[in-house]
């Protein structure tokens, strides 16, 4: 049995991952309870403690949306924040920045919200649609960009989000979780059931790649043209050199879902967990040791800061700030001990 998308998306944090068996549950917090009001997002002191579904970089600057249209700032590495009144309580999944001005955030109710000036304000630029949850954006330009989401949702824009085109590039109604680029442009969608697909073309057409795996694949990670990691449920990761063709598995010492991934500015690769798990590497996605990270719990999304001194954990915990020295430093010895 599937479970409804939203209704498994409000019930991730009071499952254990052991029950948690159709689908993504980490981006949504509850759409059936309701179309939200066009009202405005509170102000609340604890916002950098609610349900923060992602977290992106620019310039000096590190943004985090999620729950009740909650969107926070902060310009010091995460010791503050400054909270962003929006003009939308919907729960906000993602974020996108095309530059230091431009960028997008969306999620429940069909909500998609624009920023011209890095962040400090957002307006809202779509009707209110219940029936639609988005999870990841992808911009190419200040005008062109794609929008994905719950049940095939696929929509792409030319207008910088002012009207979408709607389209089906899947022959299922399956959830769209993640879209990333490699270098050379090359785009990559990963979803429900194993769905993996490819577009060499800007979107424009796409083709499915076949994988070893049939179970829901929450993010894929570029690390060049070629080389490919792509993770999800009851801990599956996978790795292609030839830009999909082909996969091995990465074996890991832990069975839980794979949420997000991210290389820093030194190549070690971070993949958090639903639990307080982190998976590092140092040699491009071979081999992962793990490591316990206090303060986290259900860790959906990360990013390092433009410094490269912190990585941002964002969760059901809220957004924690960990030095990159000390993800480094805990590296290094697991892979001294393994020499």
């Amino acid at each position: 049995m599937r479970l409804d998308a939203a209704d498994f998306h409000s019930k991730l944090f009071n499952l254990s991952c052991q029950t948690i068996i159709c689908g993504f549950s980490v981006l949504l917090a509850c759409a059936l309870s309701g179309t939200p009001a066009p009202t405005p997002s509170e102000s609340m002191p604890l916002s950098p403690k609610s349900l923060l579904l992602d977290v992106a970089s620019i310039n000096d600057e590190i943004i985090v949306v999620g729950e009740r249209g909650h969107i926070l700032k902060s310009r010091d590495e995460g010791n503050t924040w400054r909270q962003i009144v929006t003009p939308t309580r919907a729960t906000l999944t993602n974020v996108r920045f095309l530059d230091d001005r431009y960028g997008w955030a969306s999620g429940h109710s069909g909500v998609i919200l624009s920023t011209s000036d890095g962040g400090d304000s957002w307006d809202i630029i779509t009707d209110v649609d219940p029936e639609i949850s988005y999870f990841d954006t992808w911009f190419f330009d200040e005008w062109n960009g794609i929008f994905i989401g719950a049940y095939g949702e696929y929509a792409t824009t030319d207008d910088a989000a002012e009207s979408l085109k709607k389209e089906w590039i899947s022959e299922e109604e399956l959830h769209f979780y993640d879209i990333s680029s490699s270098p050379d442009g090359t785009l990559y969608i990963a979803g429900e059931a194993g769905q993996l697909l490819k577009s060499d073309n800007k979107g424009r057409t796409w083709k499915t790649i076949d994988l070893p795996y049939s179970g829901s694949l929450f993010g894929i990670l570029t690390l060049n043209d070629n080389t490919l990691l792509t993770y999800g449920l009851r801990g599956h990761l996978l790795r292609s050199m030839n830009g999909g063709k082909s996969w091995t598995t990465v074996e890991i010492d832990t069975t839980e879902m794979l949420t997000d991934a991210v290389v820093l500015g030194s190549g070690t690769i971070v993949i958090s967990t639903i639990t307080e798990t982190l998976l590092l590497s140092s040699d491009g996605g071979v081999s992962f040791h793990t490591l316990n990270q206090d303060g986290i719990d259900g860790t959906v999304a990360l990013a390092e800061s433009s410094s490269g001194s912190t990585v941002f954990l964002c969760g059901r915990h809220g957004v924690l700030p960990v030095a990159t020295e000390l993800l480094e430093t805990a590296l290094k010895a697991a892979d001294a001990s393994n020499d």
